[in-house]
């Protein structure tokens, strides 16, 4: 996994790319941090550029938003493509968080 931090006045976002897995649990804890440090009511996760996720980076994506409601803030995920968008259907995503295409 590969990821860019920007803050941008009320919004925080990360643009990951390549995969996530079990092994980028470290890695996605710092971008959770960085998150909640950032104290934007507006986070978002572009997944455009994502073309591969695990049930664990399902379960990372999960841990997210809800460290991010813990302080009453949206967390969106952006942009799923290929396999991600198939996984998201599957596990249905579309009822747990805001999913921008």
């Amino acid at each position: 996994m590969r990821y860019h931090l920007q803050e941008k006045e009320d919004m925080f976002e990360a643009t990951v790319s390549e995969k996530i897995t079990f092994s980028d649990l470290e890695g996605f804890r710092e971008i959770i941090s960085k998150m909640l440090e950032s104290g934007s009511s507006q986070n978002v996760v572009d997944l455009a550029d994502v073309e591969f996720i695990d049930s664990a980076g399902l379960g990372m994506l999960l841990l997210a938003r809800d460290e991010v409601s813990k302080t009453d803030a949206n967390l969106t995920l952006r942009a799923p493509q290929g396999q991600v968008r198939k996984m998201f259907e599957v596990a249905r995503f579309d009822e747990m968080f805001t999913i921008d295409d």
